[in-house]
C-alpha cells in the first residue's frame, strides 16, 4: 500500500507539471560520484576473524597499492553486521570490467603479502567462509 501511494503522489507531481505545459527535458547528473556499497552478514563468531583478516592483509594491500580503501561501518541493528563503501573513481566505468587495474595492483599486493597467488585465494576463501551473506548496489552521492 506505502508503494501503491508513492507511485500515486509521484504520478500526480509528473502529471502536475505537464497540466502547466513545462516541457520535459532531458538531463545528465554534472559531474556524478559512484560508490559501489556492500552489505555483510557474518556468520556467527565471525566478524572478528573477518575483521582480523582485513587489518592483516586487506588494509595493508589497499596501502602498498596505493588504493584509498573502503570505509567501513559497523551496523547496530538490522539484517546486516557491517557496510562498506568503495569509491568508484573512474564512475560507472569501473563497471565494464572483469578485473580492473586497481584489482591487479591489489591482488598483487596480497600475493606478497601472503606468499603468492594460490595463499592469496585460500585468504580470500577464508574470509568468506565467515560471511553468511552479502549483497552490494552502487549508489550516487549527491
Amino acid at each position: 500500500m506505502k508503494q501503491f501511494k508513492m507511485f500515486l503522489f509521484s504520478l500526480c507531481f509528473v502529471l502536475s507539471g505537464m497540466a502547466f505545459g513545462q516541457e520535459v527535458t532531458a538531463k545528465k547528473y554534472d559531474n556524478p560520484h559512484w560508490v559501489s556499497v556492500g552489505m555483510i552478514k557474518f556468520k556467527p563468531m565471525g566478524k572478528s576473524k573477518a575483521m582480523k583478516i582485513v587489518e592483516d592483509y586487506f588494509a595493508k594491500a589497499d596501502e602498498a597499492a596505493g588504493i584509498k580503501p573502503p570505509t567501513i561501518y559497523h551496523l547496530v541493528g538490522g539484517d546486516y553486521d557491517m557496510m562498506v563503501v568503495w569509491e568508484m573513481t573512474e564512475g560507472l566505468e569501473a563497471m565494464n570490467y572483469e578485473t580492473s587495474p586497481e584489482d591487479v595492483k591489489w591482488l598483487g599486493e596480497m600475493a606478497k603479502l601472503t606468499g603468492g597467488q594460490e595463499q592469496t585465494m585460500a585468504k580470500l576463501e577464508e574470509f568468506y567462509g565467515y560471511v553468511d551473506n552479502f549483497k552490494s548496489t552502487l549508489a550516487r552521492k549527491e
